[in-house]
């Protein structure tokens, strides 16, 4: 489900700049990415939003992830002086990643990169509903996580055809691994769908369903993905998720809808044939009684907003 939410949240990132800052040097990042990632490759360095009070000591192979708006600081030190990273000078070869120097002053140098996403839609407030303001996640030596860290360590220096297609791939893996992390590091504040995907019969029901919405799925048909009786399978969904299962799936395939309407040509009657419903009315009605507009009149409100 993950890897569902991110695709259908139609998460876009840049790899935007490899930094190298010496002695005393302090950042302040703009606030405008839903979402921020960092990679220290070298170094250490403190990193905070508007709490300094709860800073966090990075080193190297740690991820920063920071969840829009909040504004984003890093330093040498906690409460160091910062500059803007905005507008900061910057080079590197034609084509390439961003290069950038801060501070002044000699010893051993701190090295990260920067990126950021920014979200589509809305179904990316259940994706990011279980992350802090900022989190630290710290990369095993030999793990996957460390292994595409490193990978993108060497590549955000090159200038070789491709590079930006192959740093977008690095950096959508550094993120996917960095969130499962992160996620299951506590799973009792993960959001309720990650809770779910690791219960073995209630997690298989959710991928089953993800995988094909537009099923005309009863309550008898995921209780058996789940290879529970119906009644229980309802039971251990209700205190997992906190909605009933058929409630889950039509507030799922109304989120799908949304997405159709507001970002497709295709005609009510496709939409709704592409998420299960047996006619444009039962889809009419149900998106009705979800969102109280009918669907035509939300897909033109939608596309006048943005």
């Amino acid at each position: 489900m993950l890897t569902d939410l991110l695709k259908r949240s139609r998460a876009h990132g840049a790899a935007f700049s490899y930094s190298t800052a010496h002695g005393a040097w302090g950042i302040r990042f703009p606030p405008a990415a839903k979402l921020a990632i960092h990679g220290i490759f070298g170094g250490e360095a403190f990193a905070w939003t508007d709490d300094i009070r709860r800073s966090r000591h990075v080193l190297p192979g740690d991820i920063v992830l920071v969840r829009g708006p909040s504004e984003q600081f890093m330093a040498h030190a906690p409460g160091a002086d910062v500059i803007p990273f905005l507008g900061h000078p910057s080079s590197g070869p034609p084509g390439g990643a961003r290069q950038m120097v801060f501070g002044t002053g000699s010893g051993n140098p701190t090295t990260f990169f920067c990126g950021a996403y920014s979200f589509e839609g809305d179904l990316c407030a259940g994706l990011l509903a279980g992350l802090p303001d900022l989190s630290v996640v710290r990369s095993r030596a030999g793990s996957s996580l460390r292994a595409a860290l490193d990978l993108f360590a060497v590549e955000i220096l090159g200038s070789a055809p491709g590079q930006q297609a192959l740093l977008d791939s690095l950096l959508d893996v550094i993120l996917v691994q960095a969130l499962r992390e992160r996620l299951a590091a506590d799973v009792r504040t993960a959001p309720a769908w990650f809770r779910a995907m690791d219960d073995p019969a209630v997690g298989a029901a959710l991928r089953a369903f993800h995988a094909n919405p537009a099923r005309p799925w009863t309550v008898a048909d995921l209780a058996a993905e789940a290879s529970l009786s119906r009644a229980t399978f309802a039971r251990r969904f209700s205190a997992l998720l906190g909605v009933a299962p058929l409630a889950y799936v039509a507030d799922w395939r109304m989120a799908l809808a949304r997405e159709h309407l507001r970002d497709s040509a295709a005609g009510l009657a496709a939409v709704a044939r592409s998420l299960g419903y047996a006619s444009e009315f039962s889809f009419a009605t149900a998106f009705k009684r979800h969102h109280g507009v009918p669907p035509g009149r939300w897909r033109a409100a939608a596309r006048t907003a943005s």
